[in-house]
């Protein structure tokens, strides 16, 4: 209900008739004007003329917007080029050289003993370079004894200069070899004569697996 007050104590009077109303459980709202046009609501509080014209006029439909107009491109197909072994493994060996010239390769990690940290890529070019097979010339078992869950021959790519002395990690200085050779390198009885032998081995593979420009 909307009463129009004129100063005359009505208001009141309608307040009152307002209270009544509700004592007697009717369902109603009531919204005063008084002479000054402002908006007198139940609780006292007053709100401009304005204010009340925004609450009885219906909300404005918003325009739509149209939609951004969408710019169709040419289809261009491009053609993805499958890097050889050599260009993979002078990739690889170029981000190792990075990982040295930015001293990432004499961070340390702490286990249960503090070691130098192994760059990955050097394990994954010289896994890539052995082709699945060992890489010590006098291994009398070259093919994979076994292969892992993920498909990948079992070897172990070492340090012919043991890293934690100071060995490069790099293609020039690790060899894949078969747990049995590595096994030898590492306890062997002929250890030092056979790590020799494979630090020559290390350095050949990995010039014959670079580009010729490297």
């Amino acid at each position: 209900m909307i009463h129009m007050a004129t100063g005359a104590g009505k208001t009141h009077v309608t307040l009152a008739m307002y209270d009544r109303w509700l004592r007697e459980g009717q369902s109603t709202s009531l919204v005063l004007v008084d002479e000054a046009h402002r908006l007198v609501i139940r609780d006292g509080n007053t709100r401009s003329a304005t204010a009340f014209r925004q609450l009885v006029q219906p909300p404005s439909t918003p325009q739509p917007v149209a939609p951004p107009k969408l710019i169709t491109l040419p289809f261009q197909p491009r053609r993805l080029r499958v890097l050889s072994d050599v260009e993979l493994y002078a990739k690889w060996m170029m981000q190792a050289e990075e990982w040295e010239r930015t001293g990432r390769d004499q961070r340390r990690a702490e286990s249960t003993t503090v070691h130098r940290v192994r760059n990955p890529l050097v394990r994954k070019a010289v896994l890539r370079r052995s082709k699945g097979r060992c890489e010590n010339p006098r291994c009398r078992n070259p093919e994979p004894v076994g292969y892992t869950d993920n498909g990948d021959p079992i070897l172990e790519v070492d340090h012919v200069v043991e890293h934690a002395k100071g060995g490069r990690d790099h293609g020039s200085n690790t060899i894949a070899l078969c747990p049995n050779c590595h096994a030898l390198k590492t306890r062997g009885r002929d250890r030092h004569e056979l790590a020799a032998f494979l630090q020559g081995v290390a350095q050949r593979l990995h010039r014959a697996a670079s580009p010729p420009s490297h």
